[in-house]
């Protein structure tokens, strides 16, 4: 068996996981996910909102075995590993606990602690309606937190929050 993690190479969290057989190794993130892989979070009883992320955006990586991604993909980032001879592999992240909250019109996403060296970079998607609203920004060296524009009504949305080096956040978040 071999297995494969398909992961968004902007902050490098993996958003899947499959272990195959007589499968040759993959290239193409659309040989594992088709156009896009939607992850889904409840905003409501019986409610399920649906965040797609396109095949074009993401990447596969093929590391050694760790049954731990299975049970919880976004806990894990493929990093590069810095030594000799450079080479992707698969790093559980650290845990966020944080929820991103929003304001009158914007989503502000905050780490426990700030990197003091360089900028977090940060990928979100919010849902709304039917439109999916992908947010980019970075977290500011030294600073724990970024104010990411969008309006939305009150309400519960979905929201994909990945933040690099941190674990993903795969949640519900309420607009007051």
């Amino acid at each position: 068996m071999s297995l494969y993690v398909v992961y968004v190479p902007e902050t490098g969290h993996v958003v899947g996981a499959v272990d195959a057989v007589g499968v040759p190794r993959p290239e193409d993130p659309a040989a594992l996910v088709g156009a896009a892989l939607p992850l889904r979070v409840p905003t409501a009883p019986g409610e399920l909102a649906s965040l797609p992320l396109p095949a074009r955006d993401l990447a596969v990586h093929a590391p050694d075995a760790q049954p731990g991604v299975f049970a919880d993909p976004l806990a894990y980032g493929v990093e590069q590993v810095d030594d000799a001879d450079p080479k992707p592999a698969l790093t559980r992240l650290r845990e966020w606990g944080e929820e991103p909250t929003f304001t009158p019109d914007s989503l502000v996403v905050t780490v426990p602690v700030a990197d003091a060296s360089r900028p977090t970079p940060v990928l979100v998607l919010v849902t709304g309606g039917q439109d999916v609203r992908v947010l980019h920004g970075e977290i500011p060296a030294g600073q724990d937190a970024v104010e990411l524009a969008v309006t939305v009504s009150a309400g519960n949305y979905g929201v994909l929050a990945l933040v690099a080096g941190w674990a993903g956040a795969l949640t519900t978040v309420r607009k007051p």
